[in-house]
């Protein structure tokens, strides 16, 4: 008879670790995304923000195109792979260079940490809705818009100044 009363407590704190599993399976939520590039950028409202175990995507407004002074913005791709030597952020402000020409660039002088550039930029992808995705590639070739990589937290930031919005993609790998 004192069997019963353990299999029901049993089967309550089996529920109560799957749904506290469940609960940790989002990469990053969203003001813990916001608060990674508050710094760098003037947030307005939110448009978009998804996240699962292996990758987040956001859109947030911003109220001025202009980056700060916080972030450490290169003007060539050599100068913005020095700043991650240091395992710093970095903006890639590289005239003439969309984010994506700036992503084969590093590739072509680093493949290490061109490679993870892109699998943050792609692999955030995947938690976009179907139109999120082409307006974020659609910022991702625009040589306005400027490439933010964090190599810390892995994930890229698009300033899409022609349409005064920030893309964030984050992909959960090493």
């Amino acid at each position: 008879m004192l069997v019963q009363p353990y299999r029901k407590l049993a089967r309550v704190a089996c529920l109560a670790l799957v749904l506290s599993g469940l609960a940790g399976c989002a990469l990053q939520d969203e003001a813990a995304a916001r608060a990674a590039v508050r710094d760098w950028v003037q947030l307005g409202e939110t448009q978009y923000y998804f996240s699962r175990n292996n990758c987040a995507a956001g859109v947030f407004e911003i109220k001025a195109t202009r980056i700060s002074s916080v972030l450490t913005k290169a003007r060539s791709i050599p100068a913005g792979l020095r700043q991650l030597d240091d395992n710093n952020p970095v903006a890639f402000e590289v005239e003439g260079l969309s984010p994506n020409m700036v992503s084969v660039q590093v590739m072509t002088l680093d493949q290490g940490r061109g490679n993870r550039i892109f699998a943050a930029g792609i692999v955030g992808k995947d938690c976009m809705l179907e139109e999120v995705s082409q307006a974020y590639l659609l910022a991702l070739l625009d040589p306005t818009s400027v490439l933010i990589y964090e190599p810390r937290s892995k994930f890229v930031a698009v300033v899409d100044r022609a349409n005064r919005r920030l893309f964030y993609a984050q992909g959960g790998g090493p």
